[in-house]
């Protein structure tokens, strides 16, 4: 097999966002950029230097309709989540190229090169978020491998995958994505994307989500949030303001390979 290069590799995510983003204008599906890449299109009309991911939203009926249409036969460009494929643990889906591998070197699965889509939901308030943000722990405890940790890491995950050991991963990412679903998006004052929250940041006015507004990213505009400086400030403090150095460093470790050295 053939490793995939960096700019391979971001290659291969704009390919996806560009599809899943032309999809969704053509079939009538709400989506904006959030997270490390909604940042990148603000303050750098692209990827953040030094990151290495993608990530879209939708409200959560239209990401539910995105999953039931979105896969077609015989398009390598596909989604998954928690109800297309009985062994994937993640509570929000992935839209990935199937002419790819990637693995995750801390956890186990391979999905190939893809990009994040997480739901926006209704959110109640902070202990919502704080009880999805203690379930992520255990599914990453779950989910953890031991390679290139550190020994304190490897016990505490020793501990959590004893006292985890009779439900799978699959169940514990359903669990937080059944607590995402509690509320939909605008039945309550407050809105955000947690599914995997950094923290109660993430729970903003609704308005927030109201429409949406187009910003660039790497050439082509995309769909952001008409609120999105309110969201970014609130999870993120001054997201205009560059990290110190040391700081800029990707967060993700993994390795991808093209199948079969298919190159194109």
């Amino acid at each position: 097999m053939k490793a995939i290069t960096i700019d391979e590799l971001r290659t291969i995510q704009l390919n996806l966002l560009q599809k899943t983003a032309d999809f969704c204008e053509e079939n009538g599906i709400r989506y904006f950029l959030c997270g490390g890449t909604l940042i990148g299109a603000i303050r750098h009309k692209g990827y953040i230097p030094w990151d290495d991911d993608i990530d879209i939203a939708m409200p959560r009926a239209d990401y539910d309709r995105f999953i039931r249409t979105f896969n077609q036969s015989g398009n390598y460009y596909q989604v998954v989540n928690l109800n297309t494929n009985p062994d994937y643990a993640y509570p929000f889906a992935k839209v990935y190229d199937n002419r790819t591998i990637l693995k995750e070197l801390h956890y186990s699965g391979n999905i190939g090169v893809n990009i994040d889509l997480f739901p926006a939901d209704g959110v109640k308030d902070a202990a919502q978020i704080h009880k999805i943000k203690l379930l992520r722990k255990f599914l990453n405890a779950k989910k953890a491998n031991y390679c290139r940790r550190t020994i304190s890491k490897k016990i505490i995950n020793t501990f959590g995958k004893l006292l985890l050991l009779p439900f799978s991963a699959h169940q514990i990412a359903t669990w937080i994505d059944n607590e995402c679903r509690k509320y939909t998006l605008g039945s309550l004052p407050k809105a955000g994307v947690i599914a995997n929250p950094f923290g109660p940041g993430e729970m903003v006015d609704k308005s927030v989500f109201d429409s949406y507004v187009y910003r660039e990213f790497e050439g082509r505009e995309y769909r952001v949030p008409v609120g999105y400086d309110t969201w970014l400030r609130s999870v993120y403090g001054d997201y205009m303001q560059l990290p110190p150095e040391e700081h800029r460093v990707t967060h993700h470790t993994f390795e991808a390979w093209w199948k079969d050295d298919i190159s194109k």
